[in-house]
């Protein structure tokens, strides 16, 4: 059957995650003493920073910890690892509010994103699906313009469901109309993006920009 909807990632499949959070790490480090004091560089503050953005990514995605721990944790255990009270919680928050508020300012599509979606959506309905903290999410799709050709955005934030879940899936297609039979995923993770879709059923296309090996899978649902 033929495709109605194209559903994307966002980070790093349309917007320039990379290259965005780099910038706005680079940010706080340079406006927040707190950082700077404790970090020569901010080379030496974000590789700090992603170890601990990983593993509580990591812990989060498993079900382990909530969205509102990571988001102080990661900055706790980078720029205060010696403390744990509320006075350094409540600095965490702040920390991660204008991390996710930067992230928001930087107009940094995928290059090519305008052109194809321009194209795409002259012939089929656009979608994003993604995991993320829904503010941020929104003003990504804004301030790069991307907004204007996206029908429906859907985030595991807003749900409480992330990508593999192939109950997200099925929420976008209750949200939109769309069907398994009628959607392609579009995305730069082989587990959440291509697995997830293809659990679920529907078609999917990895969008690899960083030479990363993906073991395809045969899944049998019979």
């Amino acid at each position: 059957m033929t495709p109605k909807w194209i559903f994307f990632d966002l980070d790093d499949t349309l917007f320039d995650f990379s290259r965005a959070s780099l910038i706005s790490l680079q940010r706080l480090w340079q406006e927040t003493p707190e950082i700077n004091s404790r970090f020569a560089n901010s080379e030496a503050f974000i590789d700090e920073y992603h170890i601990h953005n990983k593993r509580m990514w990591d812990l989060h995605e498993s079900g382990k910890i909530s969205a509102d721990f990571l988001k102080s944790e990661r900055f706790r255990l980078t720029v205060f690892p010696e403390h744990d009270d509320e006075n350094i919680a409540k600095a965490c928050r702040r920390l991660n509010d204008r991390y996710l508020w930067l992230l928001g300012e930087c107009n940094t599509p995928i290059e090519g994103a305008h052109e194809l979606l321009r194209v795409l959506s002259k012939k089929y309905l656009i979608g994003v699906l993604t995991n993320g903290f829904t503010e941020a999410q929104y003003r990504k799709l804004k301030t790069t313009g991307i907004d204007r050709y996206v029908q429906r955005m859907i985030i595991s934030d807003e749900i409480g469901i992330q990508k593999p879940d192939t109950r997200i899936f099925r929420y976008a297609e209750q949200e939109t109309g769309a069907t398994a039979e009628t959607s392609v995923m579009i995305g730069d993770n082989p587990s959440n993006d291509i697995s997830g879709a293809l659990k679920a059923r529907w078609r999917s296309i990895y969008f690899d920009t960083k030479g990363k090996p993906f073991e395809f899978f045969y899944y049998n649902y019979i």
